[in-house]
């Protein structure tokens, strides 16, 4: 059976599955840990816990797919909904895209993709590959959860006007801090990737203190309960 790798980027977003793995064994490479076992019916599964933020996931990414060469990587964890997007904390939602939400240049009209300035993240063949990414969804996961494009951001949006205008700028759910970044290195590796994630907030005015500790746990909870019951097909 195929190997089936995760990556989340904080315990918290990965204890159920790793209570459920039998015949674990963990790892620490270049300082992250990493879990290998078996969901039921013997799933092989390595799963990493990459830390928060881009660098972070792309070089969890790049020890996953490097050293145990999994044939899928699922991205799971929390997000932050945008305004309009119809979601509620707890809610599930799933990557059709990847985009990086900064990564261009920032004028006073606003954000200016990387294609308007002509330069491109990733080249395979004659394709470019600029500020998106395409993510996979399998059939078994069609219709279960609302489906749309995600945003990799560096900074969590703080602003209800931030959100809206994301949000419009690219017709987007949601937003993370790793999931095109995960998305990048696997198109180079030519590996596919699943992104699901559970709602821990709603993008509004907020101030600098954390999010509300329950609603990050709901969302988390529910996520990797929906992968787990899922996982079989």
């Amino acid at each position: 059976m195929k190997l089936i790798a995760i990556i989340v980027s904080t315990q918290l977003e990965a204890g159920i599955i790793i209570r459920q793995l039998q015949k674990k064994k963990t790892l620490s490479i270049q300082g992250k840990a990493f879990y290998k076992g078996m969901l039921k019916h013997n799933i092989p599964i390595i799963l990493s816990i990459c830390g928060v933020g881009k660098t972070n996931a792309a070089h969890g990414t790049t020890l996953l797919l490097e050293r145990f060469k999994p044939e899928l990587v699922y991205v799971i964890g929390v997000a932050g909904a945008y305004p309009s997007s119809e979601l509620n904390i707890g809610d599930i939602a799933i990557a059709e895209k990847e985009i990086y939400g900064d990564e261009g240049l920032a004028l006073k009209s606003g954000l200016k993709t990387m294609d308007s300035i002509g330069l491109s993240l990733v080249s395979k063949g004659t394709v470019q590959y600029y500020n998106e990414f395409p993510m996979s969804i399998p059939a078994h996961l069609k219709g279960l959860a609302k489906e749309g494009t995600f945003v990799t951001v560096s900074a969590c949006t703080g602003t209800l006007e931030r959100g809206k205008e994301i949000k419009k700028r690219f017709n987007a759910l949601c937003e993370n801090m790793e999931g095109a970044a995960v998305a990048h290195i696997c198109l180079i590796n030519d590996t596919p990737v699943v992104e699901m994630r559970g709602i821990s907030n709603i993008i509004q005015d907020r101030k600098a203190a954390p999010l509300k500790k329950s609603d990050i746990l709901k969302a988390s909870e529910n996520v990797q309960q929906f992968f787990l019951t899922r996982i079989i097909h």
